[in-house]
């Protein structure tokens, strides 16, 4: 009788030696799927390949068929999950005190369910979206660094049928992985994210310095200026103030365009007007207005002395230019001449929009008897010799070696007006 008990006894014993040794293996098992789960998705850093091995691992520790992250959207106020196992990616999106999930991320704390269609919170929209039929539930925040919950980590359907507090347990490890794998991948989404938008302005900025280059070649240096610093000022019209105009362009062009070769008279216009505009450049002036012959500059009142001083110094400038031109080329129809005439005075000078049937167009001039008398003064001129007003030279004479021509009466001018020859600097001023 004694030898059947002890016999009872020891089976007794030797089962439940049995059962614990089970529990201790899967303890085991279940740390060492921890660890790996820990080094495997700590070292991820893609976000897409990340939640789908979150899924998985998860999947794979807790026994369970279905694993979902939800992430706090800040802006939307919403979670969201970018991956669920089975499901679309980014499919499902709940606001962010809805269902579990949604009491689980407002209070920070884990819920364990094993009959969700009996607890209130449960929300239900999520499997009449999906499909799924969910059962059981556990459900943990997931806490960053900074104790802050960045979103919550749920299971669904414990493959055993019931959660346990063990589970809860694991489950809460596992989040602790998770939470630290998501800030990284999102670290480094982030500075991926911005790296490229970094890449992007530097390539637009290229651009933007490419197009600048290349419409400064067009567009006056003041218009360039006002695009940068106010752009809405271009819109403003034309403001009155101090100018002087200088009008250049080359005698006899249409002659040269009718009779020889278009490259080589292209190529006399490039090479001359080039030699031109380095010297309009070189004293502060702006290029208005061009046609295939000739250009229009602005010297404003806003440069270093004189706008006058600074319009003749360029026609000077010019004019020796063209004599070195000649002496280097030989064209066929011989020597380039050209009409010079400076003007001074008071101009609007600003932006004019025209609109028509095929839009909208803005140039950038200057208006005024100024211009007129400008270009009427400089089609007298002949034989690459600059002509002024007696505006201009009143405020050169001082400087400058200047002839008077008597009044000339001008083309759509009414009155005559005095005009002045400039042979070139005073002695003085050599």
């Amino acid at each position: 009788m004694n030898i059947g008990l002890n016999a009872e006894g020891s089976n007794k014993r030797s089962v439940g030696r049995r059962l614990e040794d089970s529990r201790i293996r899967r303890h085991v098992e279940r740390f060492e799927s921890l660890f790996l789960l820990g080094q495997t998705i700590t070292s991820e850093m893609r976000l897409n390949i990340l939640f789908l091995l979150i899924n998985e691992k998860t999947n794979e520790i807790m026994k369970t068929r279905r694993s979902t992250v939800f992430l706090y959207d800040e802006k939307e106020d919403t979670l969201w999950s970018f991956v669920a196992t089975g499901m679309k990616e980014g499919q499902i999106r709940i606001p962010a005190d809805t269902g579990v999930a949604g009491w689980v991320f407002k209070h920070k704390a884990s819920a364990l369910i094993n009959d969700v269609y009996k607890d209130p919170r449960f929300f239900r929209g999520v499997d009449e979206k999906s499909g799924f039929k969910t059962r059981s539930m556990l459900c943990i925040p997931l806490i960053n660094r900074h104790d802050k919950c960045i979103g919550v980590l749920q299971v669904l359907n414990a493959r055993a049928g019931k959660f346990t507090a063990e589970d809860e347990l694991f489950l809460n490890a596992i989040s602790h992985y998770v939470a630290i794998a998501l800030e990284n991948a999102k670290l480094y989404h982030d500075t991926k994210v911005y790296a490229e938008d970094l890449k992007k302005a530097l390539i637009l900025n290229e651009s933007l310095e490419k197009l600048k280059r290349h419409l400064t070649k067009f567009v006056p240096p003041s218009v360039v200026s006002m695009a940068e610093q106010a752009p809405e000022s271009l819109g403003r019209g034309k403001t009155p103030m101090a100018v002087s105009i200088l009008f250049v362009d080359v005698a006899g062009f249409s002659s040269m365009t009718e009779k020889y070769d278009q490259e080589m008279v292209n190529h006399m216009i490039e090479t001359h007007f080039s030699a031109y505009l380095s010297c309009v450049a070189a004293n502060g002036g702006e290029v208005n207005e061009t046609s295939g012959d000739g250009v229009m500059v602005i010297f404003k009142a806003d440069l270093p002395g004189s706008h006058a001083d600074a319009a003749v110094k360029s026609g000077l400038a010019i004019i020796e230019e063209n004599r070195r031109l000649n002496a280097e080329y030989n064209y066929p129809w011989g020597p380039v001449d050209l009409h010079m005439g400076i003007s001074s005075g008071r101009a609007h000078v600003g932006t004019t929009r025209m609109k028509g049937i095929a839009g909208e167009r803005w140039t950038y001039t200057a208006s005024g008897i100024v211009t007129v008398l400008a270009s009427r003064i400089g089609a007298i001129s002949e034989t690459s010799r600059l002509f002024i007003s007696d505006a201009t030279h009143r405020q050169i004479a001082d400087r400058y070696d200047c002839q008077s021509l008597g009044k000339k009466r001008l083309k759509n001018v009414s009155r005559a007006v005095e005009v002045f020859w400039v042979k070139g600097t005073h002695p003085t001023e050599n």
